[in-house]
């Protein structure tokens, strides 16, 4: 398999005044600028409003203002930070770590969380290739899901400064990108090896004559695994300012007319409050991105009824049930959205709405997926029906 290179730059800032102010202004410009990942408010699950345990899941999720990360679990402080830069008296260093959008995809670098894992995991490393001991280390980031090249800012520097050198070496850049590069493939390639040693394993233990057999079977299953783990979804449209300001109009009016005490389930809303919830969905899938994926997922609806009809009423009746099933887990969404409105006036709405539009484009990728993947699987068994009775019929024809 190729891989599109995994791109890293390094900068270096030695000790000025001028890159002090310049360093404690970066950190601020990658954590607050638009497309920083500030992370997600959980609003999928269905809780009881007013409940102890909403409370207690919201006081634990309470949205940042801004999308920086360290070394700690902890959300840092970011005029904290600022300060220790604004007043550092060593070298800072500035990196950017990319990957082309087809790759992040496949590897699972499409969030903040798996980025986050990533450097925390390969940052004391990447540092102790400059000399830099983990206990003497300090860093910070944000990532950013730019389209085309999701990428991660990293900005470093000494407790106590002690290396002399900015610049890094040929070697000692080589060997820090060969660290990321390990910790950012690793997961594929273990599981490609467990891939390996599944189907080594599973043709050891069966006969020779059923080895093409299940060969099929199991690049069958991969086929249906893959596209149901939800995890290969190609990155959400970017949410523009004119619609992030729409969308959370939207969520205002709709926290207006919703229930305050009850459970957050679509079923169980007023008529008034699904249908207004239901406006705002047919809105998001019409987006820019979402209404070419609900096309596609309309049309493979119905390419996978016409196994078994060719009315065409009957498919467009399956395309619009189709519409309707997504609609509703989009509307789903959209409830919780106003709730945490509703429950919290001080939110963070930036997040909030970014958090209501991934959401959504998570939803709908997941359901063409799995409307792909089973087309996929009908089209084979389809074909192999085909195939099946063209040998009967040679059969009945030699005899």
């Amino acid at each position: 398999m190729s891989h599109s290179p995994f791109v890293m730059k390094i900068a270096f800032y030695p000790l000025s005044a001028k890159n002090q102010a310049r360093n404690s202004a970066h950190v601020k410009y990658i954590a607050t600028r638009p497309g920083a990942d500030r992370g997600e408010i959980e609003i999928e699950d269905e809780l009881v409003l007013d409940s102890p345990e909403y409370h207690a899941k919201y006081m634990d999720e309470r949205p940042g203002s801004h999308g920086l990360f360290t070394d700690s679990e902890k959300i840092p402080d970011l005029k904290e930070i600022q300060q220790e830069l604004k007043s550092h008296k060593g070298t800072v260093w500035r990196m950017v770590l990319s990957l082309k959008e087809e790759d992040a995809v496949r590897l699972g670098y499409t969030s903040r969380d798996a980025w986050e894992k990533t450097l925390r995991a390969s940052m004391p490393e990447a540092a102790s290739k400059m000399g830099i001991a983990e206990s003497n280390l300090r860093w910070a980031a944000a990532f950013h899901q730019a389209h085309g090249h999701p990428h991660v800012h990293v900005i470093m520097w000494e407790k106590e400064p002690r290396r002399l050198r900015g610049v890094l070496s040929k070697g000692e850049r080589e060997d820090i990108r060969k660290v990321f590069i390990r910790e950012i493939y690793a997961k594929e390639r273990l599981e490609l090896t467990a891939e390996k040693s599944a189907i080594r394993d599973l043709i050891r233990d069966t006969a020779r004559s059923d080895i093409l057999t299940l060969l099929k079977e199991v690049n069958g299953a991969k086929v249906e695994i893959k596209a149901l783990d939800g995890e290969r979804t190609v990155l959400p449209p970017t949410l523009e300012h004119h619609a992030r300001e729409e969308l959370l109009r939207k969520l205002k009016e709709l926290s207006f007319i919703m229930p305050s005490k009850g459970r957050i389930s679509f079923a169980y809303m007023p008529k008034d409050v699904k249908e207004r919830a239901n406006e705002i969905s047919d809105w998001l899938l019409k987006q820019p991105g979402f209404s070419e994926s609900v096309e596609k997922y309309k049309e493979l609806a119905k390419e996978l009824a016409s196994y078994y009809t060719s009315n065409p009423e009957a498919l467009g009746k399956v395309a619009q049930k189709a519409y309707e099933d997504i609609q509703k887990r989009v509307s789903q969404i959209v409830l919780k959205g106003a709730t945490t409105l509703q429950k919290e006036k001080t939110i963070d709405t930036t997040r909030l709405t970014n958090s209501v539009w991934r959401s959504a484009w998570r939803a709908l990728e997941r359901e063409r997926l799995r409307a792909e993947a089973q087309g996929t699987i009908a089209a084979k068994k389809e074909m192999e029906k085909k195939r099946k009775a063209v040998e009967r019929r040679s059969e009945s024809r030699e005899v």
